[in-house]
């Protein structure tokens, strides 16, 4: 095998790892008065409140999560400040059961 060939097999490895580590655990698109869990999977608690969330909000957008407990990390797509900041308080007082 040439080095060429296994640089390109190395450089392929460490890219998809990186893909797989950076890609969200669980996604949840809100929109219409309503949570839809789109990858993976929330507890049940977290989701209902998330769904009281939405039902009060004209906010439509994704919350994607990564991480578990202590290393929890959100990223919103499309919603707004006040959407975002009760998402958050729904979510820190689930944080280490999620």
């Amino acid at each position: 095998m040439s080095l060429l060939a296994l640089v390109a097999a190395f450089a392929l490895g460490v890219g998809g790892f990186v893909w797989f580590v950076s890609r969200a655990r669980i996604v949840v698109e809100l929109g219409g008065g309503k949570a839809t869990v789109t990858r993976g999977e929330l507890i049940p608690s977290a989701l209902r409140e998330l769904r009281d969330v939405a039902r009060h909000t004209n906010a439509a957008g994704r919350l994607e999560i990564r991480g578990s407990k202590a290393t929890l990390k959100l990223r919103f797509v499309g919603l707004d400040d006040g959407t975002e900041q009760r998402i958050r308080n729904v979510l820190l007082l689930q944080r280490d059961r999620l």
